[in-house]
C-alpha cells in the first residue's frame, strides 16, 4: 500500500510561500513611494514568509518521484492547507505594522482577502496605510485568479499532476475540456488576467481616481473581490463613468476566461454563443431591467440613466460576487434582498474569478427538471442533458446535484450556527450565503454600510471556514473531513 507523501505536500506549500513572498514586495514598494513606517513591517513579513517557504521546500525536497505517487488525498490536503497558510502568513503585515492589532481581525481580513470575498473589519478604511491598502487588493488579485494557477507549470517538478490541482480547486463541469492541455490553458488565463488587469488600470486612471486608487480597485474588480480604499466604496468618486468601467471589469471577471481569450484573439463573435455565457448575460439584463423597473415605479429612484446604471453596478457585483457598492441597496425594501440573495447563489461563469455555484450548474439543473416532465409524458423516449451540444453524463448530473445539495445545506447550517452568535434571524442568513459565495455583504448591520468588526470572534473564524469551503468548491475541503477519504 501507498505512503502518504507528505514531502509533496511540503514542497507545493513552500514554492506557494516564496512566491507569496515576492508578491509581498509590490506592498513595499508602494510604500516606499508614499514613505509609510509600515514598509518596514512589511519587509519582515516578506524575509519571514519567504525563510517559511524556504524550510518547507528544503523539508519536502526527498519527494517521492515514481510516476502515480500522487493521489487526490495530497492534492487536495495541498490545495486546503495552502490557502489557510497563505492567510496565515497573509496576516503578517497587519500584524507586524499594528494596523490591525487583532490576529482574529488580521487572519479574517487576509482570508477575506485570498477568498476574494470582500468583507472587512476595517471601522475607517481612509486611515489605513496605502502600502497595506495595496496588499489588500493584492491579496484579492492573487486569490481571484487562484494562486493554484500559478504554479500549474512547476507541477511536473514535484512529481504532481497539474491536472489534480486543478481539480481540486475548480470541480465543474468544464475541467474535463481543460485537463488534457492544463498548462497551455495556464498560460492563456494567466495572459488574459494580466491583460484585463493593465487595461482597466489605464481606463480607471483616465477617470477621477488618481493612479494608486485605480491600481487598488483594478485589482479587487478583475478578481471580483470588492475591496475599496474608500469607506463609502464606488460612491465616494461619484463618477458615471468610473461606475461603467467597474462594471465593465466586474463583468469580464465573472466570465469564462477561456472565452475571453478566445474572443480577443480571433475577435469572432460567434464565440459569445456559448451557452453558460448566454444565460449570464441573460440574468445580468433580465434582473437589472426587473430592478430599474420597481426602482422608477415605487419611487424610490428617478432619472432613468442614473437608476438603470445603479442597478446595473449593483446586479453585476451580485452576480459575480463582488462586495463593491454605490448605494446601501437594503434601503430599498426586503424585495431587493431577496433578489440579491438569488444572484450570489449561482453567480458568474465556470473558469472565472467569481464565487458562487456557478451558472453552468444551474443550467444543468434546469434542464435536468424539464427533463423530468418530459419523461412524464413519455417515460419511453430517451433524453439526454445537453451543454453546449455536449451530452452531461449520468455522473456529472450526479455530482451537480450533490454539490448544491451541499452547498444549500451547508449555508442553511452555517446560517443556524450564527444565529446562535448574537445575528439576527435576516442577519444569519445574509452573512451565511454572502460568506459561501465570496460577495462580502450580508444583511443588517453586516450590510454595505456596515462592517464584520462587531461580530464575535467565534463567527469572524467560523466565516473564514465557510469562506475557504466555499471557494474550493465544497467538496475539496469536506473530502478531508471522510474517514474514507484517508484509506490506503
Amino acid at each position: 500500500m501507498r505512503r502518504f507523501n507528505y514531502r509533496f505536500v511540503l514542497s507545493s506549500i513552500g514554492l506557494l510561500l516564496m512566491i507569496e513572498a515576492l508578491f509581498m514586495l509590490f506592498s513595499a514598494f508602494v510604500g516606499e513611494y508614499f514613505r509609510e513606517r509600515a514598509v518596514t513591517s512589511i519587509y519582515q513579513s516578506t524575509l519571514i514568509t519567504f525563510l517559511s517557504g524556504a524550510l518547507f521546500t528544503l523539508l519536502g525536497r526527498k519527494r517521492n518521484r515514481k510516476r502515480g505517487s500522487i493521489s487526490k488525498r495530497e492534492v487536495y490536503l495541498t490545495v486546503t492547507l495552502s490557502w489557510l497558510v497563505l492567510a496565515l502568513f497573509g496576516t503578517l503585515p497587519f500584524q507586524l505594522s499594528g494596523a490591525i492589532p487583532s490576529f482574529t481581525n488580521a487572519f479574517f481580513e487576509s482570508m477575506c482577502g485570498f477568498t476574494t470575498t470582500g468583507s472587512s473589519t476595517l471601522l475607517n478604511i481612509e486611515a489605513f496605510p496605502k502600502s497595506l491598502h495595496f496588499w489588500r487588493s493584492f491579496t484579492q488579485w492573487i486569490g481571484g485568479f487562484g494562486i493554484i494557477i500559478f504554479v500549474m507549470s512547476f507541477m511536473p517538478v514535484f512529481g504532481g499532476s497539474s491536472g489534480q490541482f486543478f481539480d481540486a480547486e475548480a470541480t465543474g463541469i468544464a475541467e474535463d475540456m481543460f485537463r488534457p492541455r492544463i498548462t497551455e490553458v495556464a498560460r492563456r488565463m494567466t495572459l488574459t488576467y494580466l491583460s484585463l488587469s493593465i487595461v482597466g488600470f489605464l481606463f480607471l486612471w483616465a477617470g477621477p481616481m488618481d493612479a494608486f486608487d485605480a491600481a487598488c480597485h483594478t485589482l479587487s474588480a478583475v478578481s471580483t473581490g470588492g475591496f475599496s480604499t474608500r469607506q463609502a466604496s464606488i460612491a465616494f468618486f461619484n463618477s458615471p463613468y468610473t461606475e461603467y468601467v467597474i462594471t465593465l471589469l466586474m463583468f469580464f471577471g465573472g466570465t469564462n476566461f477561456m472565452l475571453l481569450y478566445t474572443f480577443f484573439t480571433r475577435f469572432k463573435l460567434s464565440t459569445f454563443r456559448e451557452e453558460e455565457f448566454r444565460w449570464y448575460l441573460a440574468i445580468i439584463l433580465l434582473f437589472t431591467l426587473i430592478i430599474t423597473f420597481l426602482l422608477l415605479s415605487t419611487g424610490e429612484m428617478s432619472g432613468l440613466e442614473s437608476t438603470f446604471r445603479t442597478a446595473l453596478f449593483q446586479v453585476v457585483a451580485a452576480v459575480t460576487t463582488t462586495g463593491f457598492a454605490t448605494i446601501d441597496f437594503q434601503m430599498w425594501g426586503h424585495v431587493y434582498w431577496l433578489l440579491l440573495l438569488a444572484m450570489i447563489l449561482f453567480c458568474g461563469s465556470e473558469g472565472s474569478t467569481s464565487g458562487g455555484m456557478k451558472i453552468s450548474r444551474l443550467v444543468v439543473l434546469f434542464k435536468s427538471t424539464m427533463l423530468v416532465f418530459k419523461k412524464q409524458v413519455h417515460p419511453d423516449a430517451l433524453y439526454r442533458v445537453k451543454l453546449n451540444g455536449n451530452v452531461i453524463s449520468g455522473s456529472v448530473s450526479a455530482k451537480v446535484l450533490a454539490f448544491v445539495f451541499l452547498y444549500l445545506s451547508l449555508a442553511a447550517f452555517s446560517a443556524l450556527v450564527l444565529g446562535f452568535t448574537g445575528m439576527t434571524f435576516d442577519e444569519s442568513i445574509g452573512v451565511s450565503i454572502s460568506s459561501i459565495s465570496s460577495y462580502g455583504f450580508g444583511l443588517g448591520s453586516y450590510g454595505p454600510s456596515g462592517t464584520f468588526e462587531s461580530a464575535t470572534p467565534f463567527a469572524k473564524y467560523y466565516l473564514t471556514f465557510l469562506m475557504l469551503v466555499g471557494r474550493l468548491e465544497v467538496f475539496t475541503v469536506l473530502s478531508l473531513f471522510i474517514p474514507g477519504f484517508w484509506k490506503r
